[in-house]
């Protein structure tokens, strides 16, 4: 939730003061919202310092440094290198939850948040530094901005990132460690699984830069994947067809991630980039709070895991369907 709020306050920071200086303060935050959470010693404090803190920076991480790309590139080699930079968010999960475990088995919990809450502030200045020089696309223009917001594209946009992104792939992959539990599979399978996703979505992530299909065919491509592999990994019950559907999971969630920032340049330009994508990113607290409960009421009440993958599967698979459709029209148009 704090995301989406970030994501909006953060986008219309960039539109006045520029990416730099948007990047140092969200970073700032999150830096500050884990070592605050080093000493922590309470849940409500928690909540506060990980939570809210370090929420209010997490809008920081995509929106800017997205903006930076298009702004510093050329027009050859954007699609190529957003997609390169938006596979550093696959790489850190696949760098940092073992140095996580590893500060925690080693030290403490608490020296993890403080160790990791220094790295990312060294990681700040040094985002701050390589796009401080970025220009400024422009005022705030709340009304230009939301006059453009007012169109069907923009509501296809936002039901795409909520119920495609947000709803159905949050909730496959916080289900899918208790749900193999639960069938006997234990932990570890769970999370070798969510490894693998996260290598999938790094190779995913790598294909922004295909020249051959349009950016909704693309994103439409990753979505029918995820659907497809959500409802595969619901009934996959042997360790090689869950890690190659994770792996294949991974890869459509990777594939449309990158594409939602091209799309947002490619309908409405860099202008009010900010602006547009920051209100486009308070989707995601929506689907990411409905998917989970959805499914925990579902479990809870003894229904089961299958309400919840089957709609994850049956959602992906309608957003990816009306992208083809989409994608197909801008073709003929074009």
């Amino acid at each position: 939730m704090f995301f989406s709020f970030s994501s909006l306050l953060l986008g219309l920071l960039m539109n006045k003061n520029g990416p730099g200086k948007t990047i140092l303060l969200g970073g700032g935050l999150m830096s500050a919202g884990l070592v605050f959470s080093s000493i922590a010693n309470s849940f409500p404090l928690l909540i506060f310092t990980y939570g809210c803190v370090g929420g209010l920076g997490s809008g920081s991480m995509w929106m800017p440094t997205s903006y930076v790309v298009f702004n510093s590139f050329d027009q050859a080699s954007i699609k190529r290198v957003t997609g390169f930079v938006s596979a550093g968010t696959a790489i850190g999960l696949l760098i940092f939850p073992p140095l996580e475990n590893y500060l925690i088995v080693v030290w403490s919990i608490q020296s993890a948040f403080l160790i990791v809450g220094v790295i990312v502030f060294a990681f700040t200045i040094l985002a701050y530094q390589t796009s401080r020089n970025s220009r400024v696309a422009s005022g705030f223009a709340f009304g230009e901005a939301f006059r453009r917001l007012k169109t069907k594209r923009f509501g296809f946009l936002y039901v795409y990132y909520s119920a495609g992104n947000a709803f159905s792939r949050t909730l496959v992959t916080i289900f899918l460690v208790p749900l193999l539990e639960s069938r006997g599979l234990g932990t570890a399978a769970g999370t070798i699984a969510l490894v693998l996703i996260g290598v999938g979505s790094l190779a995913g992530r790598l294909t922004a830069g295909v020249k051959s299909f349009n950016e909704e065919t693309m994103a439409a491509i990753g979505f029918i994947l995820q659907g497809v592999c959500a409802a595969g990994l619901f009934v996959a019950d042997d360790s090689v067809t869950i890690g190659v559907l994770s792996v294949l999971f991974g890869i459509g969630y990777g594939t449309y991630i990158p594409e939602f920032a091209l799309l947002i340049r490619k309908y409405y330009g860099v202008d009010h980039y900010g602006t547009i994508f920051g209100v486009l990113l308070t989707s995601f607290g929506i689907g990411a709070f409905i998917g989970p409960v959805f499914e925990g009421i579902s479990v809870s009440s003894s229904v089961g895991y299958l309400p919840g993958f089957l709609l994850a599967a049956l959602v992906s698979l309608a957003v990816g369907v009306h992208l083809l459709i989409v994608g197909r029209k801008k073709n003929l148009l074009g």
